[in-house]
């Protein structure tokens, strides 16, 4: 087929490009088919995955440059470099245009600078605002955690896990390590917490004026972490039951506070067992 050119600078235009990978201008038409020599190193962009030629400044497929990506990168005799969805972290396969798990578009899900998909504010966009932040990391440790194996996750993985987990009472949870790793976690940071509360009452009972405040500040802070605590500790409790497919998890809860006995049950025996309950 004849060969095609830009039409901003009169640079021949790679097979399939949607830039000019001289001069960067969007290709208005059809991009024609070039041959290449297969014995020569590959080199890929790192942004979108898609070849990249020898003098190239832009990416031809989305307009990066060139030189901001590792063009060091082969994809000649070694393993391809994965690719994951930053919408959902599903991984992302070489020509997919579309995420098979949530559906997201592939050029923007890997695209820098794009803030929204679906209407939504995407995880990881350049984002200053300290609440944008938080949230991003909040989700990005969701996604980071919550496909690995037990022996993956170990007692770091699990605690953070479960913590940024600690309001789901709506999920299911196969891995009994994460309740116990959440419950050593709580027991190590508890006593972590007593002991920076002994230290701050020192010091804030011998500052006159801020003994008051100080202990009231410290009470505050104390039983919002308690609060956290808790709850995190029934989510991960109530996440393993639905796994185990038990019946009734609101009643057992309830009878688990007003009879601590029935807790040896919930919250011991259930948390060790690995096959769920009542199979068909």
């Amino acid at each position: 087929m004849g060969e095609k050119f830009c039409e901003n600078c009169g640079s021949q235009l790679n097979e399939g490009a949607k830039f000019c990978s001289s001069c960067g201008s969007v290709v208005s038409t059809n991009t024609s088919e070039t041959t290449t020599n297969l014995g020569e190193e590959k080199k890929v962009c790192t942004n979108c995955g898609s070849q990249l030629y020898d003098g190239e400044k832009f990416c031809s497929n989305c307009g990066s440059s060139v030189v901001s990506t590792n063009t060091s990168e082969t994809t000649t005799n070694q393993e391809e470099k994965k690719k994951f969805c930053t919408n959902c972290g599903s991984q992302l396969y070489d020509g997919v245009k579309f995420c098979s798990n949530c559906g997201s578009s592939v050029d923007l899900s890997n695209k820098p600078g794009s803030r929204t998909i679906g209407g939504q504010r995407k995880v990881g966009s350049n984002n200053s605002n300290p609440f944008n932040q938080i949230q991003d990391y909040y989700e990005q440790t969701k996604k980071q955690y919550g496909n690995l194996t037990d022996q993956e996750l170990g007692f770091v993985g699990s605690v953070k896990y479960a913590l940024v987990h600690w309001i789901d009472f709506k999920g299911v949870e196969s891995r009994k390590s994460v309740y116990w790793w959440l419950v050593l976690g709580m027991t190590v940071i508890s006593i972590g917490v007593l002991i920076l509360e002994s230290i701050l009452t020192a010091l804030f009972s011998n500052v006159p004026g801020l003994d008051v405040i100080g202990n009231f500040i410290i009470s505050v802070a104390c039983i919002a972490f308690l609060g956290i605590m808790v709850i995190s500790f029934l989510s991960a409790i109530v996440r393993r039951m639905r796994y185990l497919n038990v019946q009734n998890i609101a009643i057992w809860m309830i009878l688990s506070v007003v009879v601590p006995v029935i807790s040896l049950y919930t919250c011991f025996y259930l948390m060790l067992i690995d096959k769920p309950l009542n199979q068909s």
